[in-house]
């Protein structure tokens, strides 16, 4: 059957937002058939950046490590419950099989669920401690630690055609396990 066109939107700044101007047609690659329209134009991309900087960062960077991992655990949690509806998109627009679309998101969910593993083992801290404090100066009443904090700003991901949800996962939960928004 033949599915209805829609105009996509974007999640910008902590909103659905729809851009104007020209459109790019999208089409299912194995059948051409028109599926959605993307606008081109209208999207406030500095504002976007803005608000992941002012926003996303510091709340990413007050969670722990297991807040941020039971945050990816949701995450993946929502992906299994719409698993279904994410097969059949990945087979509407990327022209997959089923059985290629099931790698891809279950892969996505497979990566989430062990970034957020991790975060539940690295537990309450919000940085991790690098390495034995050293001595500096004389009398040793100087010491020095590394810590490994999270970076300031925003990870901007291009990903790949062939793995859509999976190539997002990866890039995404580490960035947001190390508390930077993407």
């Amino acid at each position: 059957g033949s599915a209805a066109m829609q105009t996509l939107q974007s999640y910008l700044a902590g909103r659905w937002v729809a851009a104007k101007g020209r459109s790019e047609t999208l089409v299912n690659p194995a059948t051409e058939e028109v599926v959605a329209e993307a606008p081109q134009e209208g999207v406030d991309v500095d504002a976007a950046l803005a608000f992941a900087r002012d926003k996303g960062g510091p709340a990413l960077r007050a969670m722990s490590f297991a807040a941020r991992g039971e945050m990816l655990k949701s995450l993946a949690a929502s992906l299994h419950a719409h698993r279904d509806a994410l097969l059949d998109l990945a087979m509407l627009n990327g022209g997959n099989t089923r059985s290629d679309a099931k790698f891809d998101v279950d892969g996505a969910i497979g990566t989430l669920q062990a970034y957020a593993e991790l975060g539940q083992s690295l537990g309450d801290a919000r940085y991790l401690v690098d390495g034995d404090p050293v001595v500096i100066g004389r009398g040793g009443r100087v010491a020095a630690q590394h810590l490994r904090v999270p970076r300031q700003g925003v990870a901007l991901h291009l990903n790949a055609f062939n793995f859509p949800a999976w190539g997002l996962a990866e890039k995404a939960a580490v960035a947001l396990l190390a508390g930077v928004p993407v």
